[in-house]
């Protein structure tokens, strides 16, 4: 009886490998299935934030012309 434990796992079977193209095209449809909901998620959060608040300063800055007639220029160091 086998007391150490490489001898026991020695004894253990192992199973035969799967086929390549099946193994390959599971873990390739697993990773691009998370790559794909990774990548709609960054979109949505950052992609469309970033959208909506430069859109949204634009339209700040159309009502502020529109109300007092004056455009507002960048001060030294600024960005628009």
């Amino acid at each position: 009886m086998p007391v150490d434990l490489l001898e026991k796992l020695a004894e253990i079977p192992i199973p035969p490998a799967p086929a390549p193209k099946v193994f390959d095209r599971a873990v390739h449809q697993r990773i691009n299935s998370r790559l794909l909901v990774g990548q709609i998620l960054e979109f949505l959060f950052r992609g469309c934030g970033f959208a909506i608040m430069h859109f949204g300063k634009a339209i700040i800055g159309a009502v502020r012309l529109t109300i007092t007639g004056k455009l507002e220029t960048p001060k030294d160091g600024q960005n628009r």
